[in-house]
Formats: C-alpha cells, structure tokens, sequence
C-alpha cells in the first residue's frame, strides 16, 4: 500500500501474524520516492523506531527509539494483528497479541509522530524480517477506521524522550 504525503488519509491495516520464527516488524518508508527514512514499529518488544541513512558506502544509519508498549516476556514472539493508523499527518500503531478464541485486547502506541522524518514525496508500508524462516503473515482487514481511536502519545512528542541508536555494516540496528 502506498500513501501520499499530501493527502490526509486515514487507513488501518492489520496484519495477522500466525507463525513468527524471529522478529517482525511493520514499517513505514520514504524510499520509493527517493527518501531515505523510515518509522518502523516493533510489536514484540513495543518500541519505535525512527531511521535515517546518512550514508550508503559504507552504510551508516542513525535514528532515535522509544518504547510504547510494553514487550513481550524473554523468548516470547509476537503473534497475533498488528496495523497502522495515519491521520492527518500523524502515526499510530496497534497490536493485539494471540488469535482466533485467544485474541487479547488492542493496545496502541498512540499517535507517536508526524510525517516530518519523511523526505520522499510517497510513503509505503512494509513487513520487516529479521532472520530466514517459516514466517506466516497475512492482510485481514484494510479500513479506514483504527481498532480504537488513539490518543497523542505526551511522551512520544517529546525529542528528549527518544534514546539515539546508530548502526553500520559492522553494527547493525536491532531492538
């Protein structure tokens, strides 16, 4: 799915994750428009991550995390529905852990940024693999309405509250 910067859209889409080897997250990128960032979303350990590449040989990314939500116990992967929620140039995140009879309740990051970070003029979402395995992930619902309307997260709003996180082709990111 590919948004436009200059519209205000309001789309919602869960994504079921039903078998999770490693670590997956969902993201939100500049690239196809010849940006460089990204918004990338954790739902394993709650965290958000906003990245830059500052430099392609040798690759060097810079960016800031802050955690949301609180992460799942040691060992623990993430399965269950996790969406995003743009609107009015602001983005939230959501997940909701187990599936079928065992579905928990939404949790929300909140809206938890605005569109500055992006530099291209389109934005795409994306999943995240970590490591080679028997991923399985599948689109349940697009919607313009969120599981529950957030809230602006207070902290989230706040540039002190983001931690620095750096990486290169010897130390790459991972939360």
């Amino acid at each position: 799915m590919v948004f436009q910067r200059r519209r205000c859209q309001s789309v919602s889409e869960p994504r079921q994750v039903l078998a999770n080897v490693d670590n997956l997250s969902l993201a939100i990128v500049d690239f196809e428009g010849g940006g460089r960032s990204s918004v990338t979303f954790s739902p394993e350990t709650g965290a958000v991550l906003r990245e830059r590449k500052v430099r392609e040989v040798p690759r060097a990314i810079e960016g800031t995390y802050l955690h949301l939500l609180p992460a799942a116990p040691p060992g623990q992967r993430f399965e269950g529905s996790m969406g995003l929620y743009l609107c009015s140039g602001h983005l939230a995140f959501f997940r909701r852990w187990g599936r079928g009879d065992n579905e928990g309740q939404w949790e929300t990051t909140g809206f938890c940024t605005d569109l500055r970070w992006a530099q291209g003029p389109r934005l795409s979402m994306c999943l995240a693999f970590r490591d080679h395995g028997g991923y399985r992930v599948g689109i349940s619902r697009v919607s313009r309405t969120p599981p529950e309307l957030p809230q602006r997260s207070r902290e989230a709003y706040k540039e002190d509250k983001w931690h620095k996180l750096y990486g290169d082709d010897d130390h790459p990111l991972a939360i």
